[in-house]
């Protein structure tokens, strides 16, 4: 019997060691997409991260990076555990390319204690989108509207000018169940789809969990993305889903 508890007990640990391994191995995915609005020869080259939580991003990560245009933070930046600290290091080297950084509210972003969040983002150069559009213009002479949907309210709505812009255009909400529940018309308004949230369900027992698997989609004619996130709520373990984050290059349609 004591065999059989030794074993019992050899295995738990185990198990909760490689749900702390899943939870800390950092997964860069890249995606490439095609889009008839960019010109030949042109391109768009995005880092995408959502749900960092209270997890400290890593510089090995980052450094895999090929090129980087903009970077957008998809919500849940921050959570009740994030202490300034960590806040201010993950923003220092999510700003280290000197290119345009939007953040795109969640549902935890309420909860840091100790400052303001947006008079912390604006310190380092981040811009947050709450409900509103921003007209991107990149060095290199790309255009494109980023829209940042915020059902959480972290920042008074702003009206925006730029709905018929007919060029690139990519939403970003941090509850993929929001932008499902968008009519047809809104919902059909931009080429790329970011969100996070869902974790994957973060730990998924026999390929169950409380959510979907994240990953990439087609609606319509648009890319829809779901990412598992980077961090992790609650505890700091994954199982059947993975810590990622995102590389995505824009493409002009090839013909």
């Amino acid at each position: 019997m004591t065999a059989v508890f030794l074993i019992l007990f050899l295995a738990g640990c185990f198990l909760l060691g490689y749900m702390y391994y899943r939870a800390h191995n950092d997964q860069l995915e890249e995606q490439v997409l095609e889009s008839p609005k960019l010109d030949r020869g042109e391109s768009l080259h995005i880092f995408f991260i959502s749900d960092v939580h209270n997890r400290e991003i890593a510089t090995s990560t980052l450094r895999k990076l090929k090129q980087v245009d903009v970077v957008i933070i998809g919500g849940d930046l921050v959570d009740k555990r994030t202490s300034m600290e960590r806040l201010e290091k993950n923003l220092k080297r999510l700003t280290q390319w000197s290119v345009p950084v939007y953040f795109i509210p969640g549902n935890n972003d309420h909860e840091l204690q100790s400052k303001d969040l947006v008079n912390v983002l604006n310190q380092y150069q981040v811009r947050t989108l709450s409900n509103e559009d921003e007209k991107v213009k990149l060095d290199h002479g790309i255009e494109f509207v980023l829209t940042g949907l915020d059902p959480y309210f972290l920042k008074q709505r702003r009206s925006s000018s730029l709905m018929e812009d007919e060029g690139f255009r990519i939403l970003c909400v941090h509850d993929p169940y929001v932008f499902k529940q968008m009519n047809p018309a809104n919902k059909n308004r931009s080429e790329l789809v970011l969100s996070g949230h869902t974790h994957g369900g973060q730990i998924r027992l026999f390929g169950l969990g409380p959510y979907e698997r994240g990953g990439w989609s087609q609606y319509n004619k648009q890319a829809l993305l779901i990412s598992e996130g980077y961090g992790t709520s609650l505890i700091p373990l994954r199982l059947g889903t993975k810590a990622e984050c995102h590389w995505i290059q824009i493409l002009p349609l090839e013909s």
